[in-house]
């Protein structure tokens, strides 16, 4: 049986990406939904959980992410790298 280590951090690749789409609050990311319900941009944590961000929300830099299915508030950060530190990721 092979162990899987739980991963501790998104690859620089995963951060620099997170980064550039929540500065530049490129619209495409906030339009397009994997799970068919557009809700805003999709995110991925590192325990497996997956979150949204209102367009609205990072246009004021206002880093709030909310469950996928029950909509309820997960986490807010004052900053990009705070999201990044907290194990949040956009969806790729």
């Amino acid at each position: 049986m092979v162990h899987q280590e739980k991963r501790k951090a998104w690859s620089k690749e995963q951060q620099a990406y997170t980064r550039e789409i929540l500065e530049k609050v490129d619209p495409v990311a906030f339009l397009f939904s994997a799970a068919g319900e557009n809700q805003g941009c999709c995110f991925n944590h590192l325990d497996g959980r997956y979150g949204y961000m209102e367009f609205q929300d990072a246009l004021n830099c206002r880093f709030r992410l909310f469950d996928v299915q029950s909509h309820i508030p997960l986490a807010s950060y004052d900053t990009i790298d705070d999201l990044i530190a907290g194990g949040w990721k956009v969806s790729t």
